[in-house]
C-alpha cells in the first residue's frame, strides 16, 4: 500500500469533501525518502516547510498540486545537515523569502548551502518560535549528524510531530510523541531486507544502528510505548524502496497497534504530496495529478 491507501482498517476518508483552512492547522507530505523530504505545515495566517530535500521546481510543483502557492511560504525549519533534508534549504531561501531555520551544528555542516544572502535563523533544542500563528519547538533527536532535531508544531487545537530519521526512539522523543495529536513518522527498513540487499556492510550498520534509521519493529514498539491516547492521523514516512515493503509495514504496526485503530495510518509518497489533511486528520484536498502506474514507495 502506497501514498493515501491507509494501513490497517482505518477508513482511507475521515471526511468527506474539501474543508475549509480556517486558522487551524493544515499538513501535507510533500515527499519523503532519500530523493528528498519535506512537509508543508500551514495555519494562522503562516506557511511553513519542515526540510528542504527537494527542488524548487519540485517545490512549487508539488504545493500547486494541492492548490497552494510556494511564494506564500514564511519560513523553513531543518531538522539536519544531510542531503535529502538540506540540498535546496539555501535556493528556497533566496527564491521565496524565507527565513531558514537550522541549528548552528546543522548551519555549519551545511554550510556550502548558503551564500549570505538568506535570512538564516538559529533553532535550539527545547525552545519554541513563533511563526504567524504556529508555534514550533525543536526536540533533541538521536540520528548520526551534527545537531540533529525533531519538531513540535501547533496550531489551533493540533498538535503536529514530525519524527523521521530515528535511529530509536528515546524518552525525550517517547515525551514529544505523547504530546501529539497529529504525528509524521518513521518506518524506514525490514531487518532481513536490509541485511540481504545491496548495501555496503558499512551503510547497512549505519541505517540498522541506535543513531541511524529505525526498522518496521522498532519503529512500531517505540510508538506502542508513548502512543497518544488522542492521536488523530498517524502518516508513516521513509520507507526504503530497496529494504522495505508497505506490507511489511502494515504488518508490524497491525501487531503492535492492533488492527483497528480510532486513527487512520497512511504512507506517505516518495514522488509526490499525500493529502492535505487538517487538524482533526481529515483530508482538505487530494493532489491535483494521478498516481504514476506501478509507482514505488521510495526512501
Amino acid at each position: 500500500m502506497v501514498g493515501d491507501e491507509v494501513v490497517g482498517e482505518a477508513p482511507t476518508e475521515p471526511a468527506p469533501g474539501v474543508r475549509p483552512s480556517g486558522d487551524g492547522l493544515e499538513f501535507s507530505v510533500l515527499g519523503s525518502g532519500s530523493s528528498g523530504n519535506c512537509v508543508l505545515v500551514r495555519g494562522g495566517g503562516a506557511t511553513v516547510l519542515v526540510d528542504a530535500g527537494l527542488s524548487l521546481k519540485e517545490t512549487r510543483a508539488r504545493m500547486a498540486s494541492l492548490d497552494l502557492d510556494a511564494d506564500d511560504l514564511d519560513a523553513v525549519f531543518i531538522t539536519h545537515e544531510h542531503a535529502d533534508h538540506v540540498a535546496h534549504a539555501g535556493v528556497l531561501g533566496r527564491n521565496l523569502d524565507a527565513t531558514v531555520f537550522l541549528g548552528d551544528g546543522t548551519r555549519d555542516a551545511s554550510a556550502r548551502l548558503f551564500k549570505g544572502e538568506e535570512d538564516v535563523a538559529p533553532v535550539f533544542a527545547r525552545t519554541t518560535i513563533r511563526v504567524g500563528g504556529l508555534k514550533i519547538t525543536a526536540v533533541k533527536k538521536p540520528h548520526d549528524a551534527a545537531e540533529p532535531v525533531a519538531f513540535l508544531i501547533c496550531g489551533g487545537d493540533a498538535t503536529l510531530g514530525i519524527f523521521t530519521d530515528l535511529g530509536h526512539v528515546d524518552d525525550m522523543v517517547a515525551d514529544a510523541i505523547s504530546q501529539c495529536t497529529l504525528l509524521v513518522y518513521e518506518a524506514n527498513h525490514d531487518p532481513n531486507l536490509l541485511a540481504r540487499g545491496p548495501y555496503p556492510h558499512s551503510l547497512k550498520r549505519r541505517v540498522g544502528g541506535a543513531l541511524g534509521h529505525m526498522s518496521n519493529e522498532d519503529a512500531a514498539r517505540g510508538l506502542a510505548r508513548c502512543l497518544p491516547s488522542h492521536l488523530r492521523s498517524l502518516v508513516l514516512a521513509h520507507l526504503s524502496s530497496k529494504n522495505n515493503h508497505p506490507t511489511f509495514v502494515r504488518d508490524a504496526f497491525v501487531r503492535h497497534l492492533g488492527e483497528d485503530c480510532d486513527f487512520p495510518r497512511w504512507i506517505s509518497y516518495q514522488r509526490r504530496a499525500t493529502p492535505l489533511f487538517d487538524g482533526s486528520g481529515a483530508i482538505v484536498r487530494k493532489p491535483a495529478v494521478a498516481e504514476p502506474a506501478g509507482e514505488a514507495v521510495s526512501a
